[in-house]
Formats: C-alpha cells, structure tokens, sequence
C-alpha cells in the first residue's frame, strides 16, 4: 500500500460505485415493492442478464483492447446519466402499468424493464471486465497473488460499504402515505400524502457520478498511463541484495 500508484487506484476502488448505489442495490427493491413480481425479476437473469454477461466483456475487449481504464470510464459515464434516466422510467412503468393487461401497457412495461436491466448488465460488465484485465496487467509477479488479492479486497469493499448508505439514507428520506379505510365494508382504501425518497435521492446520485467523472476521471486515466515499474514491489530485488550483503560479510 505504499506505493503511490496502488493507493491511488484505492482512492478510485473505494469511491466510483458510491453515485451507482441506488441503481446497483436498490433499484429491483422498489420494483418489488411497487408491484413487480419476484418471477419477473428472476426471468430476467437467465434471459438478459447472462447472455449480456458472457458477449459484452468478449466485445468490449476487442473494441478497446489495452486499453481497460479508458473501457472502465467509458462504461461509468453511461451508468451515471443514461442508466439513472432508465432506471427512473422503468419504476415509474412498473408503478402505472404493472396490473394492467392491454397490449400498449405490457408494451411500455417490457421495453422499460429490459432497457434497464440490459443497459446495467452491460455497463457493469464492461466495468469488471476493465477491472479485473487492469489487475491482471499491472500486478508484481514476484507476489502476483497476494497483490491481487488486496486489490480484488479493494474492489470488493468499495462495492459493500455504499450499500449500508444508500440504505439508510432511503429509509430516513422515505415517508409512508397515510391509509384510511372508507365505505360501509371498510373494503376501500385510500392512502394520501407520503414522501419516496428514490426519485430525489436518483438524481442526487446521477450528479455526484459527474462529479467524480471531473474529480477523479483524470486521475483515473493517469493511472492507465504509468509504467509497469511503478506498480512493482521490487521486494526480488531487495531480497537478492540482502543476499548478497549476508554474502559479503560473510566473506
């Protein structure tokens, strides 16, 4: 951790998917709770999620080549304004059209709920992809797995610790509507005020992800442009003249 590249690809790890935490956590959450099946989250795993899962990382290398951090950036600009659009539009066609059954609701309930989840499929895939290759290339071969291993740790807390916010921060914001039963049978039920705190929060998120696009974007790119000699431990190097020292005096 001392070296200054390694902590300032930290910096990037623990920081990027704070402003996409709504979109990665909560977004399927609230889908749920406005009325979404849980069969129809779960259709859509094996039917967009996983083909998008395996085709974009094998397009997205050849498109980009050696170039993983430029992919990475390119990936977080679309989950930041485009996805944050989509996700939006997706629950509120879930809210409006989720129970009704005429062919121009299933139609706007379907494009909505695919869109979303194929746009985040793909950007979160790129988005590994580029990772996991700028691991693999800049890694010290003289302690390979080691150094993966504390930049996968990075990687992993810096996915892990947004939620715990971004959970809070839903359930302090969040104000129930007030239900009252009306009629003789008590059978109808309206429910007024309330206050959903995604919709606000979402677009919050969306301008905290440009800011860290103009914070940390450049940083990001001057990474991918150090030399590999800048990622690397040299502890072979000590070693062997330690070695040769003992040797030394020794002789």
């Amino acid at each position: 951790c001392k070296l200054p590249a390694v902590r300032g690809l930290f910096l990037v790890l623990l920081t990027y998917r704070f402003p996409t935490a709504l979109s990665d956590k909560v977004k399927f959450l609230k889908a749920v709770e406005f009325g979404m099946s849980k069969q129809t989250t779960a259709l859509l795993a094996p039917t967009v999620i996983l083909p998008l899962g395996i085709a974009v990382p094998i397009i997205a290398t050849k498109i980009w080549k050696n170039s993983p951090l430029k992919q990475f950036m390119t990936a977080y600009k679309v989950r930041v304004t485009l996805l944050p659009v989509l996700d939006v539009c997706m629950l509120l066609a879930v809210k409006a059209f989720n129970h009704q059954s005429n062919m121009k609701a299933n139609l706007i309930f379907w494009t909505f709920v695919i869109a979303s989840t194929a746009i985040y499929s793909i950007v979160d895939s790129m988005q590994f992809n580029a990772q996991m290759t700028f691991f693999a290339h800049r890694v010290d071969p003289a302690i390979g797995g080691s150094y993966m291993t504390l930049l996968n740790t990075a990687a992993n807390l810096g996915g892990t610790w947004p939620t715990s916010v971004v959970m809070f921060l839903v359930g302090q914001l969040t104000v129930p509507p007030t239900c009252e039963s009306t009629g003789v049978d008590s059978s109808a039920v309206v429910c007024t005020g309330g206050r959903e705190a995604y919709f606000p929060l979402q677009f919050v998120f969306s301008i905290l992800g440009c800011v860290w696009i103009y914070l940390m974007g450049n940083k990001a790119m001057k990474l991918s442009a150090l030399p590999d000699d800048a990622w690397r431990t040299h502890i072979s190097e000590e070693d062997l003249n330690e070695k040769d020292s003992e040797k030394g005096k020794v002789n």
